[in-house]
């Protein structure tokens, strides 16, 4: 449900991760038996049960959400030991773009993951930069997480669309019944 995943939108997008071409969510593997899936039809469902009211308040949520996890990213990319290795490859990177035909080579990648992993593990063994490619995974999963609430309301909408009259129809009719 859709009040559910706002509510709880830090859960979610720990859990799930976003298909873009199917425009799913699917439930990372754990211990239960069965995978959970929200796609589209279960958006539009829950839009047309609570109203498109909900869709406003989801994205609010979800930008709330965002800013937090932006202001965390800008802190990680800010961090003097961090921020001062990225000028570093940088700096050669571009110095040698031509040579590397604009291509990151993978041994100097491999070195800066070695060195982030130098300043420090925690108790899981993930590195600075295991916790970084998770955040920009969660940054991610909630922009997805907005556009399937964008689609799901498109659905919903062209589907209740059915039920608007045909306004020509209305008026040929009122014209047929006045005796004019």
């Amino acid at each position: 449900d859709v009040l559910e995943i706002m509510r709880n939108i830090h859960v979610f997008v720990t859990r799930f991760t976003y298909t873009m071409h199917t425009q799913v969510f699917v439930e990372r593997p754990n211990s239960n038996k069965y995978v959970n899936t929200i796609g589209i039809q279960q958006v539009a469902n829950s839009i047309r049960t609570h109203g498109t009211g909900i869709m406003n308040t989801t994205v609010n949520y979800t930008y709330q959400y965002l800013a937090k996890r932006f202001a965390v990213l800008s802190q990680f990319l800010y961090d003097d030991h961090i921020r001062s290795r990225l000028l570093k490859d940088t700096k050669t990177f571009r110095e040698q773009a031509k040579e590397l035909n604009n291509r990151y080579p993978y041994d100097r990648a491999h070195t800066f993951n070695q060195e982030i992993r130098r300043l420090g593990v925690d108790q899981a063994g993930m590195s600075y930069l295991d916790k970084f490619r998770i955040l920009i995974t969660e940054i991610g999963n909630a922009l997805g997480y907005v556009r399937l609430i964008r689609a799901g309301g498109l659905n919903h909408v062209s589907g209740a669309v059915g039920f608007i009259p045909d306004l020509e129809l209305v008026d040929a009719q009122r014209g047929e019944g006045d005796g004019t």
